[in-house]
């Protein structure tokens, strides 16, 4: 069982290590945007993708939820071990009362306790399975954390794509305003020279502020992109950032592997059907807790130890050790 709650904290340092690791990334980035108040701020790929485990509010959240599953079966494993209280009791009787023999009397009586409980109630069968319950909920965080953390990695990568994009797209639209301008000035010279049709230079003049108004359309789908990525990231959305690659190239992840035991390998490794499966074993092990735990006998011991004293009437005297034991 102590193996088992190192496991559980395994779990969760191992994922929250590389959550702080990612955090303090970002905290220094947002730290430098708002000491020189950039308008703009560069950032690359593999910045995003470090960003998106820590940064992402979602993924920090599932972190929560696997601190919170697991000490629920620390909670679990804890039934196994037995509690110790300090113990204070009144007792007072006035009136009726029976002895041991049968006979009814009339008393007035008083007595107090004072001393420490040491008790232990184990219901080896019902705690046995929660804590095998509580175990497989942790690891069902645990995958919920994953599959949050790859999802919200997968989100930030589109979104740099989109940004690299965006941004291409806007200097196409840039360089076509260029040429544009560039054409409506030599049909204006030639229109001046009498060689060229007037009406040929104001359709360059038209085209040219057809392609000035999509540049602006594509600046301004570049700055909403930017900030949808500063969204997934968590960052300033004031600071418009820009992708440090200039061009979008395709990626190589896993060179000369055929396509089928990539989606074989990819749906074996669903973290989403780990936890699925973890919460369906979590549903088996409560339901031995019901059916099966009440079968198993169970064990409880308390021990008294401290004082007794009263007596007759409003007596306070005759106070002295007690120990009682119970099994």
């Amino acid at each position: 069982m102590k193996a088992s709650v190192l496991s559980v904290r395994g779990l969760v340092s191992t994922a929250c290590r590389r959550l702080a690791f990612a955090a303090l990334l970002g905290s220094s980035l947002m730290a430098a945007a708002e000491t020189n108040q950039p308008t703009s701020l560069p950032i690359d790929l593999p910045t995003a993708l470090r960003l998106a485990g820590a940064q992402n509010l979602d993924v920090q959240l599932a972190c929560e939820r696997l601190n919170e599953a697991r000490a629920q079966h620390d909670q679990a494993v804890y039934q196994f071990f037995p509690w110790l209280a300090p113990g204070l009791g009144y007792r007072r009787t006035d009136g009726q009362v029976q002895e041991i023999a049968g006979t009814i009397f009339n008393a007035s009586k008083q007595q107090y306790t004072v001393g420490a409980t040491l008790g232990a109630q184990f219901e080896i069968g019902e705690t046995w399975f929660k804590a095998l319950a509580a175990k497989q909920i942790a690891e069902a965080a645990d995958h919920a954390l994953e599959a949050q953390r790859q999802e919200s990695v997968y989100l930030a990568a589109t979104s740099y794509f989109d940004l690299i994009k965006a941004r291409a797209l806007h200097e196409v639209n840039q360089e076509a305003v260029r040429i544009a301008e560039d054409y409506a000035r030599q049909l204006d010279r030639g229109v001046q020279l009498g060689r060229t049709f007037k009406g040929d230079a104001l359709r360059a003049v038209a085209q040219t502020e057809r392609n000035r108004l999509a540049a602006q359309q594509a600046r301004e789908q570049q700055r909403l992109t930017a900030a949808r990525l500063a969204q997934v990231l968590r960052l300033d959305p004031a600071v418009e950032l820009l992708p440090a690659d200039s061009v979008l190239l395709p990626l190589t992840l896993l060179p000369n592997t055929a396509l089928d035991s990539l989606v074989a390998q990819a749906v074996s490794t669903r973290p989403e059907l780990k936890q699925n499966d973890s919460l369906v074993l979590a549903a088996r092990k409560n339901k031995d807790a019901v059916t099966i735990g009440p079968w198993i006998p169970g064990l409880g011991a308390q021990a008294f130890l401290g004082g007794l004293g009263g007596g007759v009437n409003s007596g306070t005297g005759n106070f002295g050790d007690s120990q009682n034991y119970q099994l």
